[in-house]
Protein backbone atom coordinates (compact mmCIF):
# COMPACT_ATOMS: atom_id res chain seq x y z
CA UNK A 1 0.00 0.00 0.00
CA UNK A 2 1.57 3.46 -0.95
CA UNK A 3 1.32 5.90 1.71
CA UNK A 4 1.76 10.04 1.67
CA UNK A 5 2.22 12.64 4.69
CA UNK A 6 -1.19 14.22 5.46
CA UNK A 7 -1.99 16.70 8.09
CA UNK A 8 -4.83 15.22 9.94
CA UNK A 9 -7.75 16.43 12.48
CA UNK A 10 -7.75 14.37 15.66
CA UNK A 11 -9.84 16.56 17.33
CA UNK A 12 -10.41 20.27 18.85
CA UNK A 13 -7.14 21.93 18.58
CA UNK A 14 -5.46 18.18 18.20
CA UNK A 15 -3.84 18.48 14.27
CA UNK A 16 -0.90 16.52 13.57
CA UNK A 17 0.96 15.21 10.26
CA UNK A 18 0.65 11.37 9.58
CA UNK A 19 1.32 8.74 6.84
CA UNK A 20 -1.92 7.72 5.41
CA UNK A 21 -3.04 5.86 2.32
CA UNK A 22 -2.20 7.51 -0.88
CA UNK A 23 -5.48 8.24 -2.75
CA UNK A 24 -5.76 6.69 -6.00
CA UNK A 25 -8.19 7.39 -8.92
CA UNK A 26 -11.61 5.74 -8.82
CA UNK A 27 -13.81 7.65 -10.77
CA UNK A 28 -13.43 8.11 -14.60
CA UNK A 29 -13.66 12.20 -14.65
CA UNK A 30 -11.44 12.17 -11.61
CA UNK A 31 -7.38 13.29 -11.73
CA UNK A 32 -4.68 12.80 -9.17
CA UNK A 33 -2.78 16.42 -8.14
CA UNK A 34 0.58 15.96 -6.72
CA UNK A 35 0.41 18.70 -4.08
CA UNK A 36 3.01 21.54 -4.19
CA UNK A 37 1.17 24.48 -2.35
CA UNK A 38 -1.72 24.61 0.12
CA UNK A 39 -2.83 26.92 2.57
CA UNK A 40 -4.52 27.41 5.94
CA UNK A 41 -8.11 29.12 5.38
CA UNK A 42 -10.09 30.65 7.77
CA UNK A 43 -12.94 28.17 6.94
CA UNK A 44 -10.26 25.21 8.14
CA UNK A 45 -10.77 26.83 11.67
CA UNK A 46 -13.90 26.08 12.19
CA UNK A 47 -13.10 22.25 12.63
CA UNK A 48 -10.02 23.13 13.98
CA UNK A 49 -11.86 25.10 16.84
CA UNK A 50 -14.72 22.79 17.40
CA UNK A 51 -17.43 24.50 15.79
CA UNK A 52 -17.90 22.33 12.80
CA UNK A 53 -18.06 18.60 14.13
CA UNK A 54 -15.58 16.24 12.23
CA UNK A 55 -15.12 12.71 12.23
CA UNK A 56 -11.97 11.44 13.80
CA UNK A 57 -8.90 11.82 11.25
CA UNK A 58 -9.87 13.70 8.35
CA UNK A 59 -7.32 15.07 5.88
CA UNK A 60 -7.85 18.89 6.19
CA UNK A 61 -7.27 21.68 3.58
CA UNK A 62 -9.11 22.82 0.69
CA UNK A 63 -6.74 25.18 -1.40
CA UNK A 64 -3.97 23.88 -3.38
CA UNK A 65 -2.53 23.71 -6.41
CA UNK A 66 0.09 21.38 -7.97
CA UNK A 67 1.10 18.43 -10.99
CA UNK A 68 -1.33 16.55 -12.70
CA UNK A 69 -0.32 12.68 -11.99
CA UNK A 70 -3.05 10.59 -13.19
CA UNK A 71 -5.74 10.91 -14.80
CA UNK A 72 -9.40 9.41 -15.28
CA UNK A 73 -10.93 7.81 -18.47
CA UNK A 74 -13.19 10.86 -18.73
CA UNK A 75 -11.40 13.85 -18.00
CA UNK A 76 -10.96 15.70 -21.45
CA UNK A 77 -9.07 19.01 -20.10
CA UNK A 78 -5.99 18.06 -18.04
CA UNK A 79 -3.37 15.42 -19.15
CA UNK A 80 -0.38 14.22 -16.70
CA UNK A 81 1.81 16.73 -16.34
CA UNK A 82 -0.50 20.04 -16.41
CA UNK A 83 -0.10 22.28 -13.68
CA UNK A 84 -3.23 23.15 -12.32
CA UNK A 85 -5.42 24.61 -9.19
CA UNK A 86 -8.79 23.06 -7.83
CA UNK A 87 -11.70 25.04 -6.92
CA UNK A 88 -12.22 24.13 -2.95
CA UNK A 89 -15.82 23.52 -4.26
CA UNK A 90 -16.91 20.48 -6.10
CA UNK A 91 -20.26 20.69 -8.11
CA UNK A 92 -21.94 18.10 -10.33
CA UNK A 93 -22.24 20.17 -13.44
CA UNK A 94 -25.46 19.02 -14.39
CA UNK A 95 -28.33 20.15 -11.44
CA UNK A 96 -30.98 22.64 -11.27
CA UNK A 97 -28.61 24.72 -9.36
CA UNK A 98 -25.81 24.12 -11.51
CA UNK A 99 -27.62 24.53 -14.71
CA UNK A 100 -28.66 28.29 -13.51
CA UNK A 101 -24.87 29.07 -12.54
CA UNK A 102 -25.44 28.52 -8.67
CA UNK A 103 -22.78 25.54 -8.34
CA UNK A 104 -22.44 26.92 -4.68
CA UNK A 105 -25.68 25.57 -4.21
CA UNK A 106 -25.04 22.14 -5.89
CA UNK A 107 -27.58 19.48 -4.66
CA UNK A 108 -24.39 17.52 -4.67
CA UNK A 109 -21.91 20.10 -3.38
CA UNK A 110 -18.77 18.81 -2.00
CA UNK A 111 -15.97 20.78 -0.22
CA UNK A 112 -12.36 19.43 0.70
CA UNK A 113 -11.38 18.74 3.71
CA UNK A 114 -14.43 19.22 5.81
CA UNK A 115 -15.20 15.52 6.39
CA UNK A 116 -18.81 13.56 5.87
CA UNK A 117 -20.78 16.97 6.15
CA UNK A 118 -19.42 18.19 2.92
CA UNK A 119 -19.18 15.31 0.58
CA UNK A 120 -16.33 13.48 2.44
CA UNK A 121 -13.67 14.90 0.29
CA UNK A 122 -10.22 14.07 1.30
CA UNK A 123 -8.22 17.28 1.80
CA UNK A 124 -5.57 18.65 0.12
CA UNK A 125 -2.58 19.89 2.74
CA UNK A 126 -1.21 16.42 1.85
CA UNK A 127 1.08 15.06 -0.77
CA UNK A 128 -1.32 13.90 -2.97
CA UNK A 129 -4.84 14.74 -3.70
CA UNK A 130 -7.43 13.53 -5.84
CA UNK A 131 -10.04 15.91 -7.62
CA UNK A 132 -12.97 14.94 -8.92
CA UNK A 133 -15.01 16.18 -12.07
CA UNK A 134 -11.53 17.36 -12.85
CA UNK A 135 -12.65 19.37 -15.72
CA UNK A 136 -15.26 21.61 -14.06
CA UNK A 137 -13.12 22.15 -10.77
CA UNK A 138 -9.95 22.54 -12.00
CA UNK A 139 -7.79 25.13 -14.29
CA UNK A 140 -4.86 24.56 -15.93
CA UNK A 141 -2.17 27.33 -14.55
CA UNK A 142 1.18 28.20 -16.39
CA UNK A 143 4.02 30.79 -16.59
CA UNK A 144 1.92 33.37 -18.77
CA UNK A 145 1.62 37.22 -17.96
CA UNK A 146 2.38 38.63 -14.05
CA UNK A 147 1.80 36.25 -10.94
CA UNK A 148 3.22 33.67 -9.32
CA UNK A 149 2.12 30.61 -8.02
CA UNK A 150 0.67 31.76 -4.62
CA UNK A 151 -1.67 34.25 -6.28
CA UNK A 152 -3.14 31.66 -8.39
CA UNK A 153 -3.14 29.42 -5.57
CA UNK A 154 -5.80 31.42 -4.03
CA UNK A 155 -7.93 31.54 -7.08
CA UNK A 156 -9.47 28.00 -5.62
CA UNK A 157 -10.75 30.04 -2.51
CA UNK A 158 -10.07 33.21 -0.69
CA UNK A 159 -9.46 35.42 -3.75
CA UNK A 160 -12.32 34.04 -6.02
CA UNK A 161 -14.51 34.24 -2.88
CA UNK A 162 -13.82 37.76 -1.41
CA UNK A 163 -14.05 38.83 -5.36
CA UNK A 164 -17.43 37.47 -5.80
CA UNK A 165 -18.60 38.80 -2.92
CA UNK A 166 -18.07 42.47 -3.91
CA UNK A 167 -19.08 41.87 -7.54
CA UNK A 168 -22.44 40.34 -7.38
CA UNK A 169 -23.49 43.70 -5.07
CA UNK A 170 -21.28 46.92 -5.77
CA UNK A 171 -21.56 49.12 -8.28
CA UNK A 172 -18.67 51.62 -9.50
CA UNK A 173 -18.12 54.45 -7.34
CA UNK A 174 -19.61 52.50 -4.14
CA UNK A 175 -18.10 53.08 -0.74
CA UNK A 176 -17.33 49.60 0.43
CA UNK A 177 -17.17 48.71 3.70
CA UNK A 178 -15.34 45.28 4.73
CA UNK A 179 -15.55 43.66 8.60
CA UNK A 180 -12.71 41.67 9.07
CA UNK A 181 -9.38 42.21 7.59
CA UNK A 182 -8.33 38.33 7.24
CA UNK A 183 -7.11 36.77 3.84
CA UNK A 184 -10.90 36.96 2.45
CA UNK A 185 -11.71 40.14 3.65
CA UNK A 186 -8.36 41.49 2.48
CA UNK A 187 -9.17 40.35 -0.82
CA UNK A 188 -12.57 41.45 -1.11
CA UNK A 189 -10.81 44.65 0.08
CA UNK A 190 -8.18 44.42 -3.34
CA UNK A 191 -11.22 42.88 -5.76
CA UNK A 192 -13.09 46.64 -4.32
CA UNK A 193 -10.88 48.74 -5.88
CA UNK A 194 -10.07 46.77 -8.97
CA UNK A 195 -14.05 46.83 -9.82
CA UNK A 196 -13.99 50.83 -9.63
CA UNK A 197 -15.31 51.28 -5.56
CA UNK A 198 -15.13 55.05 -4.88
CA UNK A 199 -13.75 54.27 -1.42
CA UNK A 200 -12.88 51.04 1.00
CA UNK A 201 -13.20 50.89 4.54
CA UNK A 202 -11.48 47.93 6.13
CA UNK A 203 -12.89 47.01 10.16
CA UNK A 204 -10.69 44.92 12.13
CA UNK A 205 -8.88 44.75 15.74
CA UNK A 206 -5.87 43.41 14.34
CA UNK A 207 -3.14 46.67 13.90
CA UNK A 208 -1.14 44.40 10.98
CA UNK A 209 -3.90 43.44 9.15
CA UNK A 210 -5.49 46.66 9.16
CA UNK A 211 -2.04 47.68 7.69
CA UNK A 212 -2.21 45.66 5.30
CA UNK A 213 -5.27 47.34 4.06
CA UNK A 214 -4.59 50.66 3.94
CA UNK A 215 -1.45 49.62 2.01
CA UNK A 216 -3.76 48.32 -0.95
CA UNK A 217 -5.61 51.60 -0.63
CA UNK A 218 -8.39 50.88 1.81
CA UNK A 219 -9.29 53.38 5.14
CA UNK A 220 -8.24 50.84 7.97
CA UNK A 221 -10.49 51.21 11.15
CA UNK A 222 -9.64 49.64 14.56
CA UNK A 223 -12.63 48.74 16.34
CA UNK A 224 -10.80 48.32 19.47
CA UNK A 225 -10.13 52.69 19.00
CA UNK A 226 -13.21 53.81 17.36
CA UNK A 227 -16.99 53.50 16.63
CA UNK A 228 -16.72 51.83 13.55
CA UNK A 229 -20.43 53.26 12.51
CA UNK A 230 -19.43 56.45 13.11
CA UNK A 231 -16.32 56.03 10.89
CA UNK A 232 -17.93 55.05 7.86
CA UNK A 233 -20.80 57.59 8.55
CA UNK A 234 -18.48 60.21 8.81
CA UNK A 235 -16.59 59.07 5.79
CA UNK A 236 -19.96 58.89 4.27
CA UNK A 237 -21.39 62.27 4.71
CA UNK A 238 -23.80 60.20 7.33
CA UNK A 239 -24.99 57.23 4.88
CA UNK A 240 -23.59 54.43 5.55
CA UNK A 241 -21.85 51.80 2.93
CA UNK A 242 -23.58 51.12 -0.63
CA UNK A 243 -22.21 47.63 0.20
CA UNK A 244 -20.90 46.06 2.94
CA UNK A 245 -18.93 42.75 3.38
CA UNK A 246 -19.26 39.81 6.87
CA UNK A 247 -15.40 38.45 5.87
CA UNK A 248 -15.85 36.63 9.07
CA UNK A 249 -18.39 34.78 9.69
CA UNK A 250 -19.28 35.23 13.46
CA UNK A 251 -22.55 37.03 14.65
CA UNK A 252 -20.95 39.72 16.07
CA UNK A 253 -19.27 40.71 12.73
CA UNK A 254 -22.50 40.05 11.18
CA UNK A 255 -24.16 42.79 13.65
CA UNK A 256 -21.79 45.32 12.75
CA UNK A 257 -22.32 45.15 9.28
CA UNK A 258 -25.95 45.87 9.83
CA UNK A 259 -25.14 48.98 11.53
CA UNK A 260 -22.76 50.05 9.18
CA UNK A 261 -24.87 49.58 5.77
CA UNK A 262 -26.82 52.62 4.03
CA UNK A 263 -30.54 52.63 3.55
CA UNK A 264 -31.13 50.75 0.34
CA UNK A 265 -27.58 48.97 0.43
CA UNK A 266 -26.45 45.41 0.56
CA UNK A 267 -24.92 43.16 3.18
CA UNK A 268 -22.67 40.12 1.08
CA UNK A 269 -21.57 37.15 3.37
CA UNK A 270 -18.43 35.30 1.98
CA UNK A 271 -18.21 34.39 5.82
CA UNK A 272 -18.96 30.95 6.77
CA UNK A 273 -21.69 30.23 9.30
CA UNK A 274 -22.91 27.18 10.99
CA UNK A 275 -24.94 27.92 13.64
CA UNK A 276 -28.79 27.15 13.33
CA UNK A 277 -29.72 30.63 14.21
CA UNK A 278 -28.56 34.12 14.97
CA UNK A 279 -30.19 37.57 16.07
CA UNK A 280 -30.91 40.55 13.95
CA UNK A 281 -32.09 43.68 13.62
CA UNK A 282 -34.59 42.41 11.09
CA UNK A 283 -36.74 45.64 11.69
CA UNK A 284 -34.12 47.84 11.12
CA UNK A 285 -32.91 46.24 8.19
CA UNK A 286 -36.63 45.93 6.42
CA UNK A 287 -37.07 49.83 7.18
CA UNK A 288 -33.65 50.35 5.31
CA UNK A 289 -34.48 48.48 2.76
CA UNK A 290 -31.21 46.55 2.71
CA UNK A 291 -30.56 43.07 0.29
CA UNK A 292 -28.83 40.61 1.96
CA UNK A 293 -26.76 38.13 -0.06
CA UNK A 294 -25.01 34.58 1.38
CA UNK A 295 -24.03 31.39 0.63
CA UNK A 296 -20.97 28.81 -0.64
CA UNK A 297 -19.45 30.51 -3.19
CA UNK A 298 -19.52 30.01 -6.29
CA UNK A 299 -15.95 29.79 -7.18
CA UNK A 300 -16.14 28.28 -10.49
CA UNK A 301 -17.61 30.73 -11.76
CA UNK A 302 -14.64 33.35 -10.81
CA UNK A 303 -11.57 31.21 -11.21
CA UNK A 304 -11.20 32.07 -15.12
CA UNK A 305 -11.98 35.99 -14.37
CA UNK A 306 -9.90 36.06 -11.47
CA UNK A 307 -6.73 34.28 -13.37
CA UNK A 308 -7.12 36.61 -16.16
CA UNK A 309 -6.64 39.64 -13.39
CA UNK A 310 -3.76 38.27 -11.74
CA UNK A 311 -2.35 37.63 -15.00
CA UNK A 312 -2.70 41.46 -15.83
CA UNK A 313 -1.09 42.28 -12.85
CA UNK A 314 -4.65 43.69 -11.54
CA UNK A 315 -4.43 41.15 -8.47
CA UNK A 316 -2.23 39.81 -6.53
CA UNK A 317 -3.00 37.74 -3.42
CA UNK A 318 0.05 36.38 -2.38
CA UNK A 319 0.98 40.20 -0.82
CA UNK A 320 -1.27 38.90 2.04
CA UNK A 321 0.97 35.49 2.77
CA UNK A 322 2.83 36.04 6.32
CA UNK A 323 4.31 32.71 6.74
CA UNK A 324 6.14 29.90 4.54
CA UNK A 325 6.09 26.53 6.87
CA UNK A 326 6.72 23.36 6.03
CA UNK A 327 4.01 21.16 6.48
CA UNK A 328 5.56 19.29 9.46
CA UNK A 329 4.98 22.71 11.39
CA UNK A 330 0.97 22.35 10.34
CA UNK A 331 0.26 22.09 14.36
CA UNK A 332 2.49 25.19 14.81
CA UNK A 333 1.18 26.88 12.18
CA UNK A 334 -3.05 26.33 12.97
CA UNK A 335 -2.04 27.53 16.31
CA UNK A 336 -0.80 30.54 15.18
CA UNK A 337 -3.58 31.14 12.40
CA UNK A 338 -6.44 31.00 15.45
CA UNK A 339 -4.33 33.06 17.69
CA UNK A 340 -4.30 35.90 14.39
CA UNK A 341 -0.54 35.84 14.40
CA UNK A 342 0.06 35.31 11.12
CA UNK A 343 -2.51 36.82 7.99
CA UNK A 344 -2.14 33.83 5.75
CA UNK A 345 -0.15 30.52 5.75
CA UNK A 346 1.19 28.68 3.22
CA UNK A 347 2.65 25.27 3.27
CA UNK A 348 5.34 23.51 1.61
CA UNK A 349 3.91 19.39 1.68
CA UNK A 350 7.59 17.97 0.59
CA UNK A 351 9.35 19.59 3.29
Amino acid sequence: MATMRAVLLRKAHDVRVDEVERPTVTDPGDVLLKVEKTAICGTDLHPYEGRLELEEDVVLGHEFLGTVVEVGAAVTQFEEGDRAVASCVVSCGACYNCRRSRPGQCLGTRIFGLGIVFGSLSGGQAEYVVVPNADLTMRRIDDQGRGNDEDKLFVGDIMATGYEAVRKVMRPGDTVAIVGAGPVGLCAAMAANVLGAGQVAVVDKVAARLKEAEAIGAIGVNASEVDPAEAVQDITEWRGADVVIDAVGHPSALLSACSLVASGGAISIPGVYTEDSIELPFGELYLKGVTIHQGVANIINYMDETLALIAAGKLDPSRFVSHRMPMSEAAEAYRMFEAREATKIVLDPTS
